[in-house]
């Protein structure tokens, strides 16, 4: 049986689009299965879809596409059908192109069964389908989550549908009930959801995890308001947040006035998901309302429970209050409704037992998910619909039977197109460069045309200008991409495309799994090469021969970044063919770090500290970033309080060694700040040595702000070299925002500290290896010569004599921190100056000075000049080494 799905855009990651790709790598195992997006914009999906799945789109939005469409007068025009959001045209979902495009599709489409996955297309589906087909309809939001406009003409295409399906029950009686006439069978089938490969969490790091798009009905506000609470109890348990949309600014403001900045985060999108959910120890959804909620399903299948708002529809149909995951109540007062939540979260923060069964109870539940279960359920149904079908056909004789000769038995193709027809993604069929159609014609599949039963005799279509070229246009077309094939496949060395999974061990080595059938077929290495560093030697893995694949066609190698003794930067991979050493760069399927929040801190032999995290490129590759530096201070807070910045960090390594001369004047921890470009103008000054006494609970009665730690600050000492020297005051103590421990770098909770004297270890917070610095907001400016804008290098010196190192925040699984651990600007009194703590691209603490802009983020952006000591590799620019810089 053929069956088409229509999507506005199957090159994003939204929820529907993730259904899609469910669903029919499914269905695609016993049927012929083609996915239509309507746009297309980039070259390969963002979401992977079955290479068996036939992949088309009818507007291509590629500036590189030789059928670009973005020109077309058509596309320069509204959609005279309904348009569901008001910025539609604007964003090119709703056009005139649009409406032709699929108009032409539905009226040549050779299928079975076509399935319409938004209101627009459903309302194309009703008016431009045709009874040669099964037509049904999805919705993948509610009946009452539309607005008026969009209500009504969807109720009005229901009509004209042989089935619509929902994704909740309740979401089903609500339609039957709005429309009891309708001849359409309205149903519920819940989404698919398939497994994971993915380590399930083992519930040890505290982190709770939220993913979805950034929209006002996800009600992440809410979610924050609550962690605030919890914060209160347990400052050591942090939050992160997966996803963009337009809520992004306002929930960082929100961030910063509850004073959780350096525990909540924003992550920005992430795909796969899977690896993210498995780091956390609970699951967070706060919405409104849920249609379904495959974030739910999703977390489940990574065993974590999730708490939820027992908000209509989706969560309680998937959640078993108590067993699974938990519910909290939606009260009348959003007073009430944070301090439920709170309380639901508090209860599996405070009882890892309770956490621990969940998990488990949550794994079984999410197979009711699996999409071959969900593909049975769309096959009964089409089914029973073609049997309603037939059954009219008897009683009236309007339809033929080679419209109904459709069944459902594995392979069975449609009478008027082919089978079988692979993915296209990469030459897919798309929209041809004159009139409005599809290249080869509109009912093309990229196969023959099926001999087993005659064609239908379809209406003559009218002459159009891209009915007389097409024909001209195709061979031409089809020439140029077979050129560009043939170049791709000339510069790759006629070298497969090798495909890694890689995961975090428990001794922190890298396993790196690559697809045997991916390999060249000689001896062959896995190659770590250092990014823009020739003289750095690469480091070669053998791999094992393709004939070793284990079960699942994959071969296996360990690399030890540490015990390799890597250097510091980033590192790309690469499968080398050995006899003649051309190479491949590697795509990263799935890269699993989530054993890093847990695990010691990596020192090598010669106890220099040395971090690695393997991570995805932004297209897609495989990466290690790794660092090595015989003496480091982790920054495992940044707080604001009234009168400055708060910062703690902990020693490792040389920093760690022998007595750092506490209570010896002169002799204590010192922070120095290195201007760019002007060392020998750098200040310093003093920091306190001693354990990491935890933080406070307290929300202030006032602000809602976290209370800072309450202890007086160390005696001011500034010191400057070069011209002029000025005195200081001293930084009074005070109730500051957000002082926790950083518990989002992974660095303390459950985390051991390998001993940085080089064995043994210690715990968290014990011994004299915490250093805390309270620096005065005004001091910079003090220090800027009267320029109003300036940057520098925070290094720390642990004491009189000792060599300074980088503070920075390398420990965790997050390569990158510059957009996600981002700390609020604060305004000088009085002025039009701002400072500012931020991570650098090589995820040192910098601070800046700049002028006061509003329209301005409160994220930093970046300088040109970070951006120029992050291509030097190592992130410890020569110009910026306090080495340069007088003593105090």
């Amino acid at each position: 049986m053929k069956i088409v799905f229509l999507l506005d855009n199957a090159y994003g990651i939204g929820g529907t689009i993730r259904s899609t790709v469910n669903l029919s790598g499914a269905l695609v195992e016993r049927h012929q299965v083609e996915v239509v997006s309507l746009r297309r914009a980039i070259d390969e999906p963002a979401l992977t879809f079955d290479p068996r799945v036939t992949m088309t789109s009818l507007i291509d939005l590629r500036r590189s596409s030789d059928v670009y469409d973005g020109d077309h007068p058509l596309y320069r025009r509204p959609s005279e059908r309904f348009t569901e959001g008001h910025d539609h045209f604007e964003r090119g979902i709703s056009t005139r192109l649009g409406d032709v495009r699929l108009k032409e599709l539905l009226a040549d489409l050779d299928a079975d069964v076509v399935i319409g996955t938004r209101p627009k297309i459903n309302d194309y589906l009703a008016g431009y389908g045709s009874d040669r087909y099964l037509r049904i309809g999805q919705e993948h939001l509610t009946h009452a989550m539309h607005s008026d406009h969009i209500r009504t003409h969807q109720d009005k295409a229901i009509a004209h549908l042989d089935a619509f399906v929902t994704v909740s029950y309740a979401d089903a009686a609500d339609y039957r009930g709005a429309l009891p006439d309708a001849p359409a069978q309205i149903v519920c089938i819940p989404n698919a959801v398939p497994p994971t490969d993915v380590e399930p969490s083992d519930g040890q790091a505290k982190l709770i995890v939220a993913a979805g798009r950034l929209i006002k009905v996800k009600r992440y506000d809410r979610l924050l308001r609550a962690f605030a609470l919890v914060s209160q109890q347990h400052p050591d348990w942090s939050l992160r947040l997966y996803g963009r949309g337009k809520q992004h600014a306002p929930l960082r403001d929100l961030i910063n006035e509850l004073g959780l900045y350096d525990r909540a985060f924003l992550m920005g999108a992430h795909s796969p998901i899977e690896t993210e959910w498995a780091k956390g120890s609970i699951a967070a959804v706060s919405s409104d309302a849920e249609s379904f909620g495959m974030t739910l399903v999703e977390a489940m299948h990574c065993g974590v429970p999730v708490v939820s708002t027992d908000c209509r529809y989706g969560p309680g149909e998937i959640i078993a209050n108590g067993k699974d995951g938990l519910l909290s109540p939606i009260g009348e007062s959003e007073e009430f409704t944070v301090r439920a939540y709170a309380d639901a979260l508090l209860q599996l923060i405070e009882d890892p037992g309770l956490r621990s069964r969940m998990s488990q109870a949550a794994l079984q539940k999410a197979a009711r998910y699996a999409p071959q279960r969900i593909a049975g359920e769309y096959e009964r149904l089409i089914e029973q619909l073609l049997t309603k079908r037939r059954g009219a056909h008897a009683a009236v004789g309007t339809l033929s039977e080679s419209d109904i000769a459709g069944t459902l038995s594995p392979g069975a193709g449609s009478p008027a197109r082919a089978t079988g027809a692979g993915n296209a993604t990469g030459t897919d069929s798309t929209a041809g460069a004159a009139g409005s159609g599809r290249p080869g014609g509109a009912g093309s599949s990229g196969g023959a045309a099926s001999d087993e039963s005659p064609q239908p005799r379809q209406p003559r279509q009218p002459l159009t200008p891209r009915r007389l070229l097409a024909p001209l246009l195709r061979p031409v077309l089809a020439g140029i991409r077979k050129r560009k094939q043939n170049r791709k496949q000339k510069a790759a060395n006629g070298l497969p495309r090798p495909v890694a999974w890689v995961r975090v061990g428990r001794d922190g080595s890298l396993l790196v799994r690559l697809r045997a059938d991916k390999l060249p077929a000689g001896p062959a290495a896995l190659v770590l090469c250092p990014r823009r560093r020739e003289a750095v030697e690469p480091l070669r893995v053998p791999l094992p021969p393709r004939g070793h694949a284990d079960a699942g066609g994959w071969v296996e190698v360990r690399v030890s970044p540490t015990v390799e003794r890597m250097s510091e930067g980033r590192w790309d991979a690469y499968v080398e063919r050995r006899p003649d050493g051309k190479r491949k760069r590697v795509r990263a399927a799935m890269v699993e770090t989530a054993r890093l929040l847990t695990l010691p801190a990596p020192l090598d032999r010669d106890g220099a500290f040395a971090p690695s995290i393997p991570y995805a490129t932004s297209d897609g590759y495989l990466a290690v970033r790794t660092w090595h530096r015989s003496g480091h201070a982790e920054v495992t807070s940044v707080a604001l309080d009234p009168q400055g910045f708060v910062l703690r960090a902990r020693l490792y390594g040389e920093a760690a060694h022998g007595p750092a001369g506490e209570g010896q004047e002169g002799a204590g921890p010192v922070l120095v700040a290195v201007p760019r470009g002007n060392p020998e103008h750098a200040f310093e000054f003093p920091a306190t040595l001693g354990p990491d006494d935890g933080l406070p609970g307290e929300l202030g009665a006032d602000n809602g702000l976290l209370g800072g730690p309450g202890a007086d600050g160390p005696a001011t000492r500034r010191t400057r070299t070069g011209p002029g020297s000025s005195t200081g005051h001293g930084s009074g103590s005070g109730s500051g925002s957000g002082t926790g421990t950083g518990t989002g770098t992974g660095t303390t909770g459950t985390t051991r500290l390998t001993g940085t004297d080089g064995g043994g270890e210690q715990e968290p917070g014990g011994g004299p290896h915490t250093v805390t610095v309270t620096l005065p907001y005004e001091l910079p400016a003090a220090f800027a010569d009267g320029a109003e804008e300036d940057v520098w290098d925070l290094w720390l010196r642990p004491a009189e004599g000792r060599a300074p190192v980088r503070l920075a925040r390398l420990l965790g699984d997050l390569a990158d921190r510059k957009k996600t651990d981002v700390s609020p600007r604060a305004r000088l009194g009085g002025s039009d100056l701002a400072v500012q703590l931020y991570f650098s691209l090589n995820n040192n603490l910098v601070l800046t000075l700049k002028p006061v802009r509003e329209e301005a983020p409160m994220a930093h952006e970046g300088t040109a000049g970070e951006r120029r000591a992050s291509a030097a590799g190592d992130g410890q620019s020569p110009s910026s080494s306090p080495s340069a810089s007088a003593s105090a």
